[in-house]
């Protein structure tokens, strides 16, 4: 929903509720990441409270993926094993060796 006008050269302030429902729908298109992004910082930086709320909000979300990694394979692998937490743009180019079949 959108803070109503209170005068008719103000423009409508977003609260962010339709670029979420947009992006939740297409969660890999970066134009609607960055409409959201746009909508809360505008709010953030015109509403103190809000502003607030959202640091603690990010705070938390930070904490939240910052603890610790334990990986733990179990029995025996064949090929390759990649392990971790937090990968982004990264590429596997995988070949099969001589001889091997589809039935692995």
């Amino acid at each position: 929903m959108a803070r109503p006008r209170t005068k008719p050269e103000e423009p409508a302030i977003s609260s962010g509720e339709v670029e979420v429902a947009a992006l939740e729908s297409a969660p890999a298109d970066p134009v609607r990441a960055q409409a959201l992004a746009t909508a809360l910082g505008v709010r953030a930086a015109l509403d103190a409270e809000f502003r607030a709320r959202l640091d603690e909000w990010w705070q938390q979300a930070r904490t939240a993926r910052s603890g610790p990694v334990r990986n733990h394979i179990s029995g025996t692998v064949h090929g390759a094993a990649v392990q971790g937490r937090d990968f982004s743009g990264v590429t596997f180019h995988m070949t099969r060796p001589p001889g091997a079949d589809d039935r692995e």
